[in-house]
């Protein structure tokens, strides 16, 4: 995982250490640097401290048994989870005061798979955008060091104008946090008009009000909000209900994205490959961009599926890893069992020839294991079609290049398969 942050795991029980261990081992998508002791930490935080995303750090080690390491870290701008042995109100409000992410009391092996839930789910926040609406700088700022504490990347609005103009220059936030009280558009308005170009589905909407106003909750959420929040608010409470509906969000777009995949390669089904490569045409023709349609048939399918069992599922498994990794800045997908379909943007025949060809080669030295552990090698059949078929002045569109496809693989059986075959 060459240039990834990485997690600094500070903890002095070798039991417990052996525990996370093996949690970050199974679950985990980051790698960690452990310590045992304060100067260990001290000395891996020494070399470059913004290696690290985040530490996981416990409050008490022989050499620092204050929660010195946490001064430590925190010293070093590195987002902090505590775990501790006991728990104690005063406590917790010193932590959260001093400025740590949260805190995790070890109780059972559940407590540091939530440890390193949080840890991951920081991890994956660098990556979601959050934007806070709000005509006080002041409570803007407020809710900004909050999210930023949690690795969010947050965008400021002073109100519904700044808001719509962010929205349409960043189209990949994921939540906004909106206040009710703003002097040119109140935050039930803004929500309206938000709601009137996304769903549910696609963005998040948290209403916030420190009015009295028992219903403003009722009327957020019925103006199309997700959520609403009371000012002033304790950061357990906001980062709980952040946490809530991005996950919530997360888990929608993974039903989504398993619906348009392959259930067996993981790659894009037909329908959704047909879908957003007929996009992709759409802006090719506008901006006069060569591009490339290529079916890729394995050889000899059906005559050894008959012959092996799970010969089908195997060969369309490990066939596909190695497609997914050639292709991986391409849109991919499956056609059905025995075709798999790229999209070479920004090419010309002659230039995906030359891809195709050197792949057609590559896949004579992947090994397929079949029964008994007997393995056996693969070949395949390509047909190249490009949009240089099309007259500038018609519209268009991906199927009659399929088709295309479709018949020039014919003509690749016909001389006996293992070939690469364009116009």
């Amino acid at each position: 995982m060459e240039n990834t942050k990485k997690l600094l795991l500070v903890e002095d029980s070798k039991l417990v250490l052996k525990v996370l261990k093996l949690i970050i081992h199974n679950n985990a998508e980051f790698e960690a640097d452990f310590a045992e002791t304060y100067e260990k930490a001290k000395f891996l935080i020494a070399d470059s401290p913004e290696k690290y995303f985040a530490a996981l750090v416990d409050l008490n080690l022989p050499d620092a048994p204050k929660g010195e390491v946490v001064d430590l870290v925190l010293q070093n701008k590195i987002p902090t989870i505590v775990l501790t042995g006991s728990y104690s109100e005063k406590k917790k409000d010193e932590l959260i005061s001093k400025g740590v992410v949260d805190y995790v009391i070890k109780e059972t092996r559940y407590s540091y798979e939530s440890a390193i839930k949080i840890i991951s789910r920081l991890n994956k926040n660098h990556n979601i955008k959050v934007m806070i609406v709000d005509d006080s700088s002041v409570a803007r700022k407020q809710c900004s060091r909050l999210l930023q504490k949690y690795l969010f990347h947050v965008v400021e609005a002073d109100g519904a104008k700044q808001a719509i103009h962010h929205l349409v220059n960043n189209p990949d936030i994921k939540l906004v946090i909106t206040d009710y009280n703003m002097p040119d558009t109140d935050g039930f308005e803004l929500v309206k008009l938000i709601r009137s170009k996304y769903d549910k589905q696609d963005l998040t909407i948290i209403g916030l009000s420190g009015n009295g106003d028992t219903k403003l909750s009722s009327k957020f959420i019925k103006n199309g909000a997700n959520d609403f929040l009371k000012k002033p608010f304790v950061q357990e409470e906001f980062y709980c209900r952040i946490m809530h509906n991005i996950e919530t969000l997360e888990s929608i777009d993974k039903i989504r994205d398993a619906a348009n995949r392959d259930y067996l390669t993981h790659l894009f089904n037909r329908q959704y490959f047909c879908h957003i490569v007929s996009h992709e045409i759409e802006l090719a023709q506008v901006n006069s961009i060569p591009f490339c349609v290529s079916i890729i048939e394995i050889d000899n399918f059906d005559e050894f599926n008959n012959v092996y069992n799970n010969y089908g599922d195997n060969v369309a498994f490990g066939f596909s890893k190695s497609f997914s990794l050639e292709f991986d800045e391409y849109l991919t997908g499956r056609l059905n069992g025995t075709q798999f379909v790229v999209f070479l943007h920004n090419k010309n025949e002659k230039e995906a020839f030359e891809i195709l060809d050197k792949f057609r080669d590559k896949v004579k030295n992947i090994s397929i294991y079949l029964d008994d552990n007997e393995s056996s090698s693969i070949s395949i059949s390509v047909s190249i079609s490009s949009n240089s078929k099309f007259k500038v002045e018609e519209e268009w569109s991906l199927n009659p290049l399929l088709e295309k496809c479709d018949q020039l693989l014919e003509r690749a059986r016909d001389a006996g398969r293992d070939i690469v075959v364009y116009d």
